[in-house]
């Protein structure tokens, strides 16, 4: 009798429903969380990274650990993540760019986007048009006519090849029939000073780069204007294409993750991005907190995705 009680018990336990340790625990997250920023330390991502992990910390009682794994523009730290144990424990701090623009950049890709799941967007980096204070040109307007006056004339700085300003310059030439001569430099920092120096005509940096910096900021590259310079015309607003993505910045987790646990991670991502701390900390690094769900922002990666798909190979860069 007990031996047929406890085949019983096992059958019916074989019956019930079973998912990933952690999927339907209510305390999620019970323990320690890994917050990988794929950029370097002390950038703004990381910066971000570390404000949202404080207000996380302390809306989870749990920590909340940023760790760098730079490399690649994002690719290291992404393949690093669709490798992690899919329990919400590991996830990844960081803009799109990994999923929408180095696919086009690189020849071999470490990891497919069908490993990464997108959880929310929690900000966005926007950037910006801009030249030194004491430059002639004094509007976009301007600009967009000396172009037209000298096609491929006039040059510009970005923060490196495919990257967001890059891509985001080419649309604006594409839509506005232009054509400028396009420098890539290795982040900001270099780009700034050869644009405050006038070894550019003009650059495309975050605006979050630009606090204390000589420079006039003509447009804006994004879809809105931008609260740090809200007399300035977002892109759009001066004909330029009216799609123009920022840099699209939130949490992503392996694939595989338990539906529950994403859930937990999305409210989460709502709660941290309206929260005081949170917004204080995006004011005063020039960021704009914008919370999406997971279905918004998955929409937008995907659109953006389709857009480089076809910009990219107009622009002929060789992959590395």
């Amino acid at each position: 009798m007990k031996s047929g009680r406890s085949t019983a018990l096992l059958a019916l336990l074989c019956t019930l429903p079973w998912a990933p340790a952690g999927a339907q625990s209510p305390n999620f997250p019970s323990r320690a969380v890994e917050v990988v920023v794929p950029y370097a330390a002390g950038g703004a991502v990381d910066a971000m990274a570390r404000a949202f992990a404080a207000e996380a910390a302390r809306d989870t009682s749990q920590p909340w650990v940023v760790g760098t794994r730079e490399g690649a523009g994002g690719v290291v730290g992404f393949a690093y993540l669709s490798r992690a144990n899919p329990d919400g424990y590991t996830v990844a701090f960081s803009p799109a760019s990994p999923m929408t623009n180095s696919p086009f950049l690189n020849a071999k890709m470490p990891f497919r986007n069908s490993q990464i799941e997108p959880v929310c967007q929690v900000f966005e980096n926007v950037f910006a048009i801009a030249v030194p204070k004491n430059s002639p040109i004094r509007s976009f307007a301007e600009l967009a006519d000396a172009a037209r006056a000298r096609p491929g004339g006039l040059s510009y700085g970005h923060a490196g090849l495919g990257s967001v300003p890059h891509l985001s310059m080419a649309a604006v030439e594409r839509s506005l029939g232009l054509r400028f001569n396009a420098v890539a430099y290795r982040g900001d920092a270099p780009l700034l000073n050869d644009a405050l120096a006038g070894t550019v005509d003009f650059s495309a940096p975050a605006i979050a780069s630009l606090a204390g910096k000589n420079l006039r900021v003509l447009a804006v590259l994004s879809d809105r204007r931008h609260p740090a310079y809200p007399e300035v015309p977002a892109i759009p607003e001066l004909g330029g294409p009216p799609a123009i993505t920022p840099g699209l910045n939130g949490l992503f987790v392996p694939s595989g993750t338990p539906a529950p646990v994403i859930a937990r991670l999305e409210r989460l991502c709502e709660q941290v991005a309206g929260s005081a701390g949170f917004v204080g900390s995006a004011r005063m690094l020039s960021q704009v907190p914008r919370y999406l769900g997971a279905p918004a922002f998955k929409a937008r990666i995907e659109e953006t995705y389709r857009a480089n798909a076809a910009l990219v190979p107009e622009l002929k860069i060789e992959k590395n």
